[in-house]
């Protein structure tokens, strides 16, 4: 079981270039661009090996870090990896400790996981002092990440579980405030310390390397140092650490197996019935028709909720850096922030449609009813944040007289992510997660697309509003005229932008539906 899954994993990373030709190309270009970061970070890690005392503080930080980010950022980034999704293996009776095995080292076959062993190679070096230590640093650094593996499958495993009820989210979003509250005192206090960063690091790092984070990092610094005892010691909680992280996790799989994907099923609490809900309030119209299923979506998709509790969120973050630096410019870049958000956020709308898509092509609706349809549920989002962030910010920093070119801006950044959405959504779909699936699900090796196009957007949508930036900068420098001149530029811009964009999308989906059908059905 464990090499037919391992086998079933290739196969799927195969099929990354097996997709369209842009698909291809953003995969190897992400592809490239990763394999080049990752190699220069694990020279880095290995340059370390020319300071025992200095890798002693870095490279526990550093695997610590490694571990969190390997559970949160799958969460609020590409997924939790499903290529292999537990539950569909609930009809072929395999049993659950070994498919959660067999899982696991399918993991390591991935593009995730082969970045995380070359930065471990590094870590290796790093410790290679004695024989002891270096025999050491290869059972501890694969220990660790085995670790990491584990736990965000178990992570990512309850948190698609606490998704599917209406409690679960709104936990989530009060953990996600609490968060947020949390490190503002933090990043205060790391502030305060002034020029005893050096001190706080080498502290922290003694706490980490004795935490469960830390334990196999820090162990083959204990047997470079002589402190041999003390690595074994590290080493084997390192292992405990690992053989509970797999328990927990084989008991979460387990229920999976056993009831696959709740996910799927809704907390709506009652059926429609002859209700036909949004559909019967909103205009009947092409346009109409579709904004209401949008915002159906909107109202009970996990996969947009996510979207939604995140978006106003986000913006908060800028409030930190003022009240714990005292830097007067960020809270006037709430109100931009949220409008590039918006706009930028419906770069792939139509790739959440899948096949429902074919609804619009065999009724004729026309490119301009469904772009514009799609983009209501965004307009009125907009129509709530920007204004409430722009007053927010201003108010806050205290700069009124800005708040013109605040403004203009943040408006000329909504128009340019419409424009940008507009097109892009037609053009370059790329995998998410299939309706009724965890949001925080994705497709397998969709990490290069994702990230060449969501990158592509964002440099468009800047790029797009450019003149109204400069205008805001030159503003921000003290120029009277720039205050009102980045208020206008940015409103007629943006405006001008978004519907030129709006255009060329509507023409675009007239001429390729049946392609872009096509291609949601290869995605």
């Amino acid at each position: 079981m464990v090499a037919h899954l391992v086998r079933l994993k290739l196969a799927l990373l195969r099929n990354i270039f097996r997709r369209s030709r842009a698909q291809a190309i953003g995969a190897i270009v992400g592809i490239v661009y990763f394999a080049v970061l990752v190699a220069g970070l694990a020279v880095i890690l290995a340059s370390f090996r020319a300071s025992l005392d200095a890798a002693r503080v870095v490279l526990p930080l550093a695997g610590a870090a490694g571990i969190v980010l390997w559970t949160v950022v799958p969460l609020f980034s590409f997924g939790s990896d499903p290529t292999l999704d537990p539950g569909r293996f609930a009809t072929f009776a395999v049993p659950h400790r070994e498919l959660a095995v067999g899982l696991v080292a399918a993991a390591l076959v991935g593009l995730p996981s082969i970045a995380s062993m070359v930065l471990s190679a590094g870590v290796v070096v790093a410790w290679s002092h004695t024989p002891a230590s270096t025999l050491v640093a290869v059972v501890s650094t694969f220990i660790g990440l085995l670790t990491a593996i584990t736990t965000s499958r178990w992570v990512s495993a309850v948190m698609t579980n606490a998704i599917s009820s209406r409690r679960g989210r709104d936990v989530i979003a009060v953990l996600g405030l609490l968060l947020l509250v949390v490190v503002g005192p933090a990043v205060s206090f790391v502030a305060n310390l002034g020029g005893d960063l050096r001190g706080m690091a080498t502290a922290t790092a003694r706490v980490v390397a004795w935490s469960p984070l830390g334990w196999a990092w820090a162990a083959p610094g204990d047997v470079a140092a002589g402190e041999v005892g003390t690595g074994l010691v590290r080493l084997a909680l390192a292992a405990a650490l690992l053989v509970l992280v797999f328990a927990l996790w084989s008991r979460v799989l387990r229920g999976e197996v056993d009831d696959p994907r709740a996910v799927s099923r809704t907390d709506s609490g009652t059926s429609m019935g002859d209700d036909l809900g949004l559909l019967t309030r909103l205009p009947g119209t092409p346009a109409g028709a579709v904004a209401a299923r949008v915002l159906t979506y909107w109202r009970r998709d996990p996969r947009y909720q996510i979207s939604m509790v995140m978006t106003p969120l986000v913006p908060l973050a800028l409030l930190i850096p003022f009240y714990t630096g005292h830097l007067v410019w960020t809270p006037l870049l709430m109100g931009p922030l949220v409008s590039f958000l918006v706009g930028w956020s419906e770069h792939n709308s139509v790739a959440y449609e899948s096949d429902a898509l074919w609804l619009h092509i065999v009724s004729g609706t026309s490119g301009r009813d469904d772009r514009g349809g799609r983009l209501v549920p965004a307009v009125l989002l907009a129509a709530v944040l920007v204004p409430a962030y722009v007053l927010v910010g201003v108010a806050v920093a205290g700069r009124w007289d800005l708040l013109p070119a605040v403004l203009g801006l943040s408006v000329g950044l909504l128009g340019a992510g419409y424009a940008v959405s507009s097109v892009m959504s037609v053009v370059l779909p790329y995998p998410v997660a299939e309706s009724g699936e965890s949001p925080f699900n994705a497709p397998p090796g969709a990490a290069g697309i994702t990230m060449a196009a969501q990158s592509l957007a964002s440099v468009a949508t800047l790029g797009l509003a450019s003149p109204t930036l400069v205008l805001a900068w030159v503003a921000w420098q003290g120029s009277e005229w720039a205050v009102w001149g980045a208020g206008v530029v940015g409103l007629g811009l943006g405006g001008a932008v978004g519907l030129t964009g709006l255009r060329a999308g509507a023409r675009l989906f007239d001429r390729r539906a049946p392609e872009l059908l096509a291609t949601l059905r290869r995605v």
